[in-house]
Parts: structure tokens; sequence; C-alpha cells
């Protein structure tokens, strides 16, 4: 077994408890189908399943991208979570006790220093949550009045206040904490006096925590008026990435828990989401000043499959809205987009309009290729004849994205209707446009011939093909260290009388670094049509390379050999290889 710092007996436990189809369905929807069952990859955007989980040997395999794995696999490209990481969720998850690990120690360092981190973070949430409702707090609480928060949205949010420079230094020394490791989690930074100071002073803080519930950053709003940048982001830390991190995620997860979530709505900022969620609309997430990313979206699928956009209602909103779509619509979601009043954010709308028309609003959202066609058309005007010639190359080009057919044509329609252009000159436009694909090159090296073979023979006997029966030791024959350590694995169960379920093999290999045994696990056995017959023939082909390379060693023995006894030897050898080449003879060969 590869060393990953648990027992083979405690990881057969957790998987046999954690059941990868009960399991997988908890992230995503799965149907059975025959024998197995089936879902949209969440690895890769898909319309039709191609992800197909085999609850008997207990691994998936996608068909489309091709990620494989067991159910730890899973967990730890779901979850982003390293190997050690995966197994103490599933362990949580089954209630089983966590033996002590013993793997690399470098994650044991790096898992120090994370918890080091989330320690000091979390501790210093509860400071600036704790001065908010201090004297000296005045601004904040001028500033909370003004925004209409009351004391509901300080509670769920954890709005807290930071005092001054020196007064979370010293708090957090005070509790044992050095300050290398406040300054790694982002919240200080030496002076040019000497010594250090909170990054976040004279700020209101907004506590940026994950789904586990654990303070990971701070995000912070200028009161003093005195600096350029408004808000303020603590930096990027092991903990911490923006890229991935979404601002409410842990009161979205709380309230899908409790009460349901039809979808997830997105927002510019954390006073709109705030807002939102004091007008009852508590699926409301917003990213954090950067630009939306595909994790952002993995992150949101774990939720919900819907995804509303509601973003500022200005020019730089829309960008905004057209450069998330296609993310989200990589990730598998379905997107639509609520569309505010020009100048107006969500807690602007609110305050001018209140929770009900904001409810009409988001009803009406537009599916995403509608939005794209309408923010087409605000950039032209129709009536001017080469403006509405612009308007028309545009929308087609959307309409060239649409994977659909049927919504192909049923958009050529809207098209038709906006511009007044002739339903058969577009659909002509529309498909008279090449479209260019460029085909990834495969940079993985051919098997050779034996190799190639060895790959179905070795896929027969972990599938337990019931034609299977090998009379000689297949080892020698193997020079493919990680094929015969999977030959000498499935022979060692044989002996044992278990059998070898495919998920074991994950415990034993480095499946997504091994490709040669990543291809025995998802051997594609329907485009064999008779596949006893190609084993044997396969069988055979293995046997004849290894006949041939032991004569063509043998001829140059023979000419080497400097008596005569040893020539008539290595003669006979020959020629008894030469006649099992020759009529293909497997029932007398021994390697």
């Amino acid at each position: 077994m590869l060393s990953k710092g648990y027992s083979s007996d405690f990881i057969e436990k957790l998987k046999s408890k954690n059941e990868i189809v009960s399991t997988i369905s908890k992230y995503i929807h799965v149907e059975k189908k025959g024998r197995n069952y089936w879902a949209c990859c969440p690895f890769h955007s898909e319309k039709t399943p191609s992800f197909c989980i085999n609850e008997y040997d207990q691994y998936y395999h996608c068909f489309g991208c091709k990620e494989s794995g067991d159910v730890i696999t899973f967990i730890m490209k779901y979850e982003n979570l390293d190997y050690p990481e995966a197994v103490e969720e599933l362990a949580k998850n089954a209630g089983m006790e966590l033996p002590k690990y013993s793997g690399d120690e470098k994650f044991l360092e790096r898992k120090k220093e994370k918890d080091e981190l989330l320690s000091i973070l979390n501790l210093a949430r509860e400071h600036y949550k704790a001065n908010i409702y201090l004297k000296e707090a005045k601004p904040a609480q001028d500033y909370i009045k003004l925004r209409g928060l009351g004391r509901h949205e300080l509670e769920d949010f954890e709005i807290g206040y930071s005092l001054n420079y020196s007064d979370l230094v010293n708090y957090l020394t005070e509790k044992g904490k050095k300050l290398e490791d406040i300054k790694k989690a982002g919240l200080i930074e030496s002076g040019n006096k000497g010594g250090y100071y909170d990054v976040l002073a004279g700020r209101l803080i907004f506590p940026i925590v994950n789904a586990s519930g654990d303070c990971i950053a701070f995000s912070a709003r200028d009161l003093t008026g005195k600096s350029m940048a408004k808000y303020k982001n603590t930096p990027s830390t092991p903990v911490f990435d923006k890229s991935r991190t979404v601002y409410a995620i842990n009161l979205v997860k709380k309230e899908k828990q409790a009460n349901g979530i039809p979808n997830i709505i997105i927002v510019e900022g954390q006073i709109d989401v705030i807002a939102m969620h004091k007008a009852g609309f508590k699926q409301t997430v917003a990213c954090l000043g950067t630009a939306f990313t595909y994790e952002h979206a993995r992150e949101l699928k774990r939720y919900s499959e819907n995804i509303v956009l509601c973003f500022d209602g200005d020019f730089a909103g829309i960008k905004a809205s057209l450069r998330a779509i296609p993310i989200l619509e990589t990730a598998g979601l379905n997107v639509k987009v609520a569309m505010l009043p020009d100048g107006k954010d969500p807690d602007e709308f609110l305050k001018e309009f209140g929770a009900d028309k904001l409810k009409e609003l988001l009803e009406k959202a537009v599916p995403a290729t509608d939005f794209k066609i309408l923010s087409v058309k605000k950039k032209y005007n129709i009536s001017n004849p080469a403006e509405k010639a612009k308007f028309v190359a545009e929308a087609l080009e959307v309409l060239r994205g649409l994977t659909s057919e049927t919504e192909k044509d049923v958009y050529l329609k809207v098209v038709k209707d906006i511009s007044g252009v002739p339903l058969d000159v577009l659909r002509r436009d529309l498909l008279g446009k090449a479209v260019e694909e460029k085909k990834e090159e495969s940079v993985i090296k051919p098997l050779n011939v034996s190799t190639k073979a060895l790959s179905y023979i070795l896929a027969c006997m972990l599938h337990r093909k019931d034609f299977v029966e090998i009379k000689f030791d297949l080892s020698k024959l193997i020079e493919d260290q990680n094929q015969k350590a999977l030959y000498s694995l499935i022979k060692e169960r044989e002996s044992e009388g278990k059998e070898l379920h495919v998920t074991t093999v994950f415990d034993y290999f480095d499946v997504d670094n091994l490709p040669e045994i990543k291809d025995i696990i998802n051997y594609n056995f329907e485009e064999i049509k008779d596949e006893k017959q190609y084993f044997e023939e396969c069988l055979w082909l293995v046997v004849e390379s290894y006949l041939k390379d032991r004569q063509a060693k043998l001829t140059t023995m023979f000419k080497e050999a400097s008596s005569q006894e040893e020539r008539k030897k290595i003669l006979e050898e020959l020629n008894r290889i030469t006649k099992q080449v020759k009529n293909k003879n497997l029932e007398d060969f021994n390697a």
C-alpha cells in the first residue's frame, strides 16, 4: 500500500462506512441505470451524464473528462482537500475515531500551521466583535445605523470594529500568539519605527467565514474617509484564497440545511449581501472584489445548481454578469440574470422599493442567453442600419456558443424580432461562418504492443471476467513495474480467497499519476467485439513477445558459447521456442 499515513484495515473500514453512491449523492444528483449509477460530472461541464459510479467495486469514472477514483479521491477533488483531510472528513461522517496520522511530515507541518492561523483568526474575530459595543466604536455604530443594520445582522455576519493600531496586537500576544504567526495570518505588519500594527485599524470588520464556520480572513470598510481604498481584504494566506472564497457561504449552508433554497443569488459586495439577508433573501452571497472564477462556481454548485446574478444596474454590473455567465455555465450551473434599474445596487433598490418589488424582479430574471442578447442590444441604435448590422453580428456570435440546435432556432427568432432581419438571412449567416476547433494534442507516449495487450489482460483479471484462465506465472513477462505490482496484488488476493475490488487499487497506487493503471481500471470493454477471443489473442501476444526476446538472447549466447555441449543445450531450447512460436502453443509454455 502507498505510504498514506493510515493502516489498510482502517482505510478499508472507512470506505465500508462511507459507501460511495450514498456519499457522492450528498453532493450531486445521481440516477441508477442498469447496474451502475450515473450523474453529470462535477469536474467538467456537461448536460448528458457521463459520470459513472460502480456500486459493486466502489469507484467512479467519468467517460468525458476521464476523472476516476474511490470515495476518498472524490472528497479530495470535490472539497479541495489533501488526502489526510479527506480521510478526516469521512471519518467524521462515519463517526469513526481517527487514528494518528503517520504519513508525510510536510503535511503535518502544513496542518499545524493552518490550525494555528485559524486559531489566531478566530480569536481576532471574537475580539473585533466585542469591540463593536464599546463607546470607542461610535464611528462604527453610526455607520451601522446609517445602513439600517440591526442586532440580527450584527450577530449573523459577526460584524466587528478595529479600535486602533495596537489593540489587536496586544490582545493576541496576551493570548500567547507569536507575532510572526499573527503577521502570517495577514492581520499585522511591521511599522517604520519598529513594532507591529493592525492593518485594519479604524475599519468596520466583516469576518470571512468558510463553510465549516472557521474565520479565514477579514474584509474591512474604511470609516475615516482618509484611505484610498474603501474596502480592504486581508492578504492570501495558507487558509485564505479569495479566488475560491465566497462571502456568506456559511450562512447559505445553514439556510439550506434548515429550510432548503431554490437558488443562490450572487451580488457584488458585503453590504448588498447583508441587505439581501435582512430582506429575507438568505441564499445570497458575494465574491470578494475579485474576478469570478471556476473555483467560486464549484463552491456554489455544492449548494444549488440554480444561480441568479443580481449585480449593480450599471455598465460595470453588466460587464461583471457577462464575465461570470460562461464560468458558471462551464461548471454546469443554470444561470439567470435579474436586471436592476440603471445606477441601482441591491441595497439601494431595497431601500427605495422594498423586498416585494425585489422579489418580483428576481422572479422575472431572464436566462443567460436572453441577457446576453439584451446586453448587445443596449450597445446599439437599431434604427441606424450600420449599428443594426453590428448588433446582428454580435447577437449571432452569442448564438454560436449554444450547443443545442433547438435553442439556436428559438433565439434566431428573438434576434429577428429585435432587428427585423428575415429569419432565412439570419440562419444563413449563422451557419455560414466556420468555427475552428483546436484538437488537443496527446502527451501520452504510445505503449508497445505487449504493454497494450497486458493492459487488457490485467483489466479482465481486475474486473473478474469469467473467461480468464492463465496456467502460468505472468509476472516474469511483465516489464512495467506498476503493471507487475497490480498483477501481484490480484494474485495475492486470489491466494487468500478474496476478490480484489477496484476501490482497493486506489489505496496501493497513485492512480491519477499512473496512466497505465488508470487505463486498466477504466478499460472500455464495449470496444471489444469478442472479449474471450481478444483475451486469448492478447495473452499469446505477450507470450510471443517474451519468446522472441528469449530467441534473440539465445542466438547471441549461441554465438558466444565456448563449448559444443553448451551450444547443444542452447540449440535445443531455441528449437523448442521456435516450435512454440510457429504453433502458437500456450499449453507447454512456462516462463
